[in-house]
């Protein structure tokens, strides 16, 4: 099953997009505690704002969510012992990024498990010049809480990288290859 567009936003809302959505509702007068302590439910509320009785955070909304508007998709399958699961990648975005004097890839992806939606991730992501693989950077929690923070360019320690699985590289590299606003 396909995530659809309601799944997406919703998750990109609670995850990747919840810094933007917070900063974009603070000038409404949103207690900081109400805006940060459930990223689910936050997103859920934001998303079902009616653009007349709720314009404010109907509007915030739909300024953070613009970068799903442009994102490019894929399907990629991944063996799991005995198992073949079948995946949508959503990259609202993939571009260069300088961290100093280095410039990198940056990413970023949401992942829906087609047998269940139940089962997502959303990750920040880099690659670095010398890096072999994408690095996951940040990723989220299933309640939209982050797990781990760290911002593009950080220095990596060797054994701590934590990075895609490589059907999801094959995928990236192949939108990197396609060159900027191609859809897959």
């Amino acid at each position: 099953m396909h995530p659809d567009t309601h799944a997406q936003q919703h998750w990109y809302l609670a995850t990747l997009g919840h810094k933007a959505l917070v900063r974009e509702l603070a000038s409404l007068g949103l207690p900081a505690s109400a805006a940060t302590h459930d990223p689910l439910s936050l997103a859920g509320r934001c998303l079902i704002a009616d653009p007349i009785g709720y314009p404010e955070a109907h509007r915030a909304a739909e300024l953070v969510l613009a970068p799903l508007h442009t994102a490019q998709t894929f399907t990629a399958t991944v063996t799991d012992e005995d198992n073949a699961l079948e995946h949508t990648g959503v990259v609202p975005v993939l571009e260069e990024r300088q961290a100093g004097a280095v410039t990198g890839w940056y990413a970023e992806l949401l992942l829906f498990e087609h047998s269940t939606r139940l089962n997502k991730a959303a990750y920040r992501l880099s690659r670095m010049p010398g890096d072999p693989t994408w690095i996951i950077d940040s990723d989220f929690l299933p309640s939209g809480h982050p797990g781990m923070l760290r911002p593009f360019g950080s220095r990596r320690p060797g054994s701590g990288k934590r990075t895609l699985l490589p059907p999801f590289v094959a995928e990236l590299n192949r939108l990197i290859a396609q060159g900027p606003g191609s859809a897959a």
